[in-house]
């Protein structure tokens, strides 16, 4: 939801080291706990309050595999590199990486800065798309401490809780362990399992044509 919100195409100059991080999000009056695992060639988020994981693994170049876990339907979908070809669905990695599209920046006005989480955070303000943006970002970590962003009658805040070079073992990561006894499905395979609801439902979700 953050990643699609934000979706322009761009590169950072830097690369982004591996980090975990945990964000407070809160869209209107729901709250949830969000967190992000970033290492080299794989991306993964978690959502508490609606108990699923997305995974992304960079296998070479521009292709990529995609893993979506649905805790409470113990169910996990993979959507293989050929796939997301189809679907015209290929990420943009530095936007999962850091959250935030690095375009974003460049649009908007660069200000104070100060520090928070021990290093340098600047803050970034403007008006796109009918949205009103403040943010503070920290330029080491290359992620948001905190980012807020309204329009009339909505509201999304982001700010950032924990940061670490490795993450604390009770986050909820989908590891194989945790994982092992959910049943797997192909997202190929979702045409001829139409009349299994949670295919349905994720269909509905994807709107037929997964996109980030």
């Amino acid at each position: 939801m953050i990643s699609r919100a934000l979706s322009k195409t761009y590169s950072w100059d830097q690369q982004t080291s591996d980090s975990a991080a945990r964000f407070d999000l809160k869209v209107n009056q729901t709250q949830t706990d969000w967190y992000l695992w970033r290492e080299a060639d794989s991306i993964e988020t978690a959502n508490a309050a609606v108990a699923q994981n997305d995974i992304w693994h960079r296998v070479r170049g521009n292709e990529y595999n995609y893993r979506r876990v649905f805790h409470n339907d113990q169910r996990v979908v993979d959507y293989t590199a050929g796939e997301i070809k189809t679907r015209h669905a290929e990420p943009d990695w530095s936007k999962l990486a850091s959250v935030i599209s690095p375009q974003l920046l460049q649009e908007l006005k660069r200000g104070a800065s100060k520090t928070l989480f021990g290093q340098k955070a600047v803050r970034y303000t403007g008006k796109l798309g009918g949205q009103s943006i403040e943010l503070w970002w920290l330029e080491q970590a290359q992620l948001p401490a905190s980012l807020q962003m309204t329009r009339t009658g909505q509201r999304m805040t982001l700010a950032l809780k924990e940061l670490h070079s490795k993450a604390p073992a009770a986050w909820p990561r989908a590891t194989e362990e945790r994982i092992a006894d959910y049943g797997q499905i192909d997202a190929a395979d979702f045409g001829d399992m139409e009349s299994d609801p949670f295919v349905a439902r994720v269909m509905q979700q994807d709107g037929h044509s997964h996109t980030h």
